[in-house]
């Protein structure tokens, strides 16, 4: 049995589709299907048991929210991320009513795209764990459609004496979520883009929620005991649930985007 995470890439540029299956050669967990137009994408999707699905937003005849309506319509299990350029990133927010996951803003790194990858993957494997073993068939839809909010919202920040600015998420936000399973936070040298998804959290039951980061950085500290313990650390959102420091590059222009 091939129990590899099978990932389909869909763009109608063929340098972007050998560029994406380049930096992701070396992941042996991954098998790797692409299709230059949803047409293609479509018969692959009906042919081989596609988990992730990564696609363009802006193609020609049909663009990546249409696709994600057919892809929901064909295997409502799949998990779509978009890809998208800078100026469309409202767009691909958006895409969530269509069931989208993440997106990937351009230009985008290696270790961006095998993070997203890991996250949606991780996903997958939690729904094989809730599937019918005697009909080999999941039970019930993984909540993992939860969604995007705005730019910045729900997450609060405060920049401290020394430039760097603490982010945290508002604890409305936590109301109602349900036991946190687990969560996900970038790494220390990472570096954000304002609107980016900087937090995403994981219910018990599969739901998910991600938060768009509300400032472009560095970070510079990431809060390690909520990771492990999350469920205890945001009952305190506000302090010891606090997210991650951020050595804030652009924080007087992205002030002024988020109307501030």
């Amino acid at each position: 049995m091939n129990d590899k995470i099978k990932i389909l890439i869909v763009d109608d540029e063929q340098i972007v589709l050998d560029s994406i299956r380049k930096l992701m050669k070396n992941e042996s967990n991954y098998e790797i299907y692409t299709a230059l137009n949803v047409e293609n994408a479509l018969k692959t999707i009906d042919n081989n048991p596609i988990d992730i699905v990564l696609t363009d937003l802006m193609m020609p005849e049909i663009d990546g929210l249409e696709f994600l309506k057919l892809i929901q319509q064909k295997n409502k299990f799949i998990i779509a991320i978009m890809i998208t350029g800078y100026a469309t990133i409202n767009t691909a927010i958006q895409a969530q009513q269509f069931g989208a996951f993440d997106y990937l803003a351009k230009p985008f790194t290696r270790e961006e795209l095998t993070k997203v990858i890991k996250r949606a993957s991780e996903l997958t494997l939690a729904a094989r764990l809730t599937s019918d073993k005697s009909q080999g068939k999941l039970m019930e839809k993984p909540q993992w459609t939860g969604g995007f909010k705005g730019i910045g919202e729900h997450s609060w920040f405060m920049k401290d004496e020394d430039g760097s600015v603490l982010i945290g998420v508002e604890r409305p936000f936590l109301y109602n979520f349900g036991k946190i399973q687990n969560v996900y936070l970038p790494n220390v040298g990472d570096e954000l883009r304002q609107g980016s998804v900087y937090f995403q959290i994981f219910s018990s039951d599969l739901r998910s929620e991600s938060l768009l980061s509300p400032l472009s950085g560095i970070v510079i500290a990431v809060n390690e005991q909520l990771i492990k313990n999350p469920d205890f650390y945001l009952e305190d959102p506000y302090g010891k649930g606090w997210l991650i420091r951020l050595d804030a590059t652009n924080f007087k222009e992205d002030i002024k985007i988020l109307g501030l």
